[in-house]
C-alpha cells in the first residue's frame, strides 16, 4: 500500500475496533455486506472498519482502520466468516456516490501511527495484567488468560484494545492514538476508569 489515498468499502460497526496489526473476526450475513465482502476480494481485498458518530444520521467517525480479507470460509446457510488484518489507520476524505447497496469512500492513509518505537522501559506488563483481570473479573468476562500472559508486550496492547468492551466513543479515543506508547497509556487509563465505575460491561 504505496499510495496516500485510497478508495474503499467501509463497514461501519459500532464497537468493532481494528488496529494496525491487530487481527478481527467478522461474522457476514447481511446481504449488502455479503456484496461488499464480493466487491473486496474482486478489488484488492480491503475492507474499511469505522464506527458511527452519529448512526441516527449515518455519519461516520473520520478516523477508521484499512483490514485486509486475509482468511474467508461461506457457510452453508449464505454467510461470510472472514478474517481482517489491519494495515493502515485512515481518514475520510469523501463518500464515492455509487449504485451499491453498501458505502464507498475515499480515505487517506496515515502513515504516521508508529507501532515499532515502544518504550519497553516504561511498560509495567504486570500492572496492565493485574488491571485487566480486575476488569474481566468485575465485568463477568471468561478470557483465557494463560494465553494472553504468552502474547508479547505490543500485541498483547493491541489485542486488549480490541478485544475490551468499551463505549463507542472509548474505542475511538484508543483508535486515534499516535503512537503504540499512547495506545497503551489509553488503555490503561480507560481500565482505571472503569474499574472504579458502577457500570458493568459485556462483550457482545
Amino acid at each position: 500500500m504505496s499510495n496516500d489515498q485510497l478508495t474503499i468499502p467501509i463497514f461501519p460497526l459500532n464497537g468493532a475496533l481494528l488496529l494496525p496489526n491487530g487481527n478481527l473476526p467478522l461474522n457476514i450475513f447481511e446481504d449488502r455486506y455479503l456484496d461488499m465482502v464480493n466487491y473486496s476480494l474482486s478489488k484488492n481485498k480491503y475492507i474499511g472498519m469505522a464506527q458511527f458518530q452519529n448512526q441516527k444520521e449515518n455519519i461516520l467517525y473520520n478516523t477508521g482502520c484499512i483490514g485486509k480479507i486475509t482468511n474467508f470460509v461461506e457457510t452453508d446457510d449464505n454467510r461470510y466468516l472472514i478474517n481482517l488484518f489491519g494495515v493502515k489507520k485512515f481518514n475520510i476524505i469523501e463518500e464515492i456516490k455509487h449504485e451499491k447497496s453498501f458505502r464507498i469512500f475515499n480515505v487517506k492513509i496515515d502513515n504516521n501511527y508508529d507501532s515499532d518505537n515502544f518504550n519497553e522501559n516504561n511498560f509495567d506488563r504486570n500492572s496492565l495484567i493485574n488491571k485487566i483481570k480486575f476488569f474481566f473479573k468485575k465485568n463477568n468476562i471468561s478470557v483465557n488468560m494463560d494465553e494472553l500472559q504468552t502474547i508479547e508486550n505490543k500485541q498483547l496492547i493491541s489485542t486488549l484494545s480490541m478485544i475490551c468492551p468499551f463505549e463507542i466513543n472509548e474505542k475511538q479515543m484508543l483508535l486515534e492514538s499516535k503512537n503504540i506508547n499512547e495506545l497503551n497509556e489509553a488503555l490503561l487509563a480507560l481500565l482505571e476508569f472503569n474499574n472504579k465505575s458502577d457500570k458493568s460491561r459485556t462483550i457482545n
